[in-house]
C-alpha cells in the first residue's frame, strides 16, 4: 500500500529558508528538448535569460526514464540558479488548463510532443520551487505563443520563440503579482 504525505507537511519539514530576493520574477517555457527562463525586474526589464538544453532525449530509442531524469535534473538546476540570482517569484504556464496536446504534420515533432510529460515536469517544478522558498504563480498559457504580441517580442528583443514565450510568461506573472498586492 502506498501512503502519501500531505504537501504542507512535506514542505514544513523539507523546505529551505526563504532566500532574500530582489523582487525579481522568472518566467519558464518548458519544452521537450529545452527549458527557457527569463528573469525580469518590477518594471518588466530583462535581468537575465538562459536556456538549458537536453536535446538527446527526443531521439528515437532514448530511454524514457533517463529522459525524464534529465529533464527534472535540468529543472532543479534552473531553480537552484534562480535562488542564487535573487528571484522571489517563479511563473509557470498553468498546463492544467490545457486539455489536449496539439500534434503537428511532422513525425519527429509528434514524437517529441507525445513522449514529453509536461505536467509531471510542472508538478516537480512547483514543489521544488516551494521547497526552495519561491512564491509560485501559474498563468494562463493563452497568448504566450503564436500571437501578435509574441511575434512583436521576437522582433524587438531579438529572442527566439521559446525565450519570447518565457518572457511573456514572466510579464503575465508580474501582472498577476501587481494585481494581488
Amino acid at each position: 500500500m502506498i501512503h502519501q504525505i500531505p504537501l504542507w507537511l512535506y514542505l514544513k519539514h523539507f523546505s529551505s529558508p526563504k532566500p532574500n530576493g530582489y523582487g525579481l520574477v522568472a518566467g519558464f517555457d518548458l519544452n521537450s528538448d529545452r527549458l527557457n527562463v527569463v528573469v525580469v525586474n518590477e518594471e518588466g526589464k530583462v535581468v537575465t535569460k538562459k536556456t538549458w538544453w537536453y536535446s538527446d532525449v527526443t531521439r528515437p530509442g532514448f530511454p524514457k526514464g533517463k529522459a525524464t531524469a534529465l529533464r527534472l535534473n535540468a529543472l532543479s538546476e534552473v531553480l537552484n540558479f534562480l535562488s542564487r540570482v535573487g528571484v522571489d517569484y517563479v511563473v509557470f504556464e498553468d498546463l492544467f488548463l490545457v486539455k489536449k496536446r496539439r500534434f503537428t504534420r511532422s513525425r519527429s515533432g509528434n514524437r517529441k510532443v507525445s513522449r514529453f510529460a509536461k505536467r509531471q515536469m510542472l508538478i516537480h517544478g512547483v514543489i521544488k520551487a516551494l521547497r526552495l522558498g519561491f512564491n509560485v504563480v501559474l498563468v494562463n498559457p493563452k497568448g504566450t505563443t503564436n500571437s501578435e504580441e509574441h511575434e512583436k517580442v521576437m522582433r524587438e528583443k531579438g529572442f527566439d520563440r521559446h525565450t519570447a514565450s518565457a518572457y511573456l510568461i514572466a510579464l503575465k506573472g508580474l501582472e498577476v503579482i501587481k494585481n494581488n498586492e
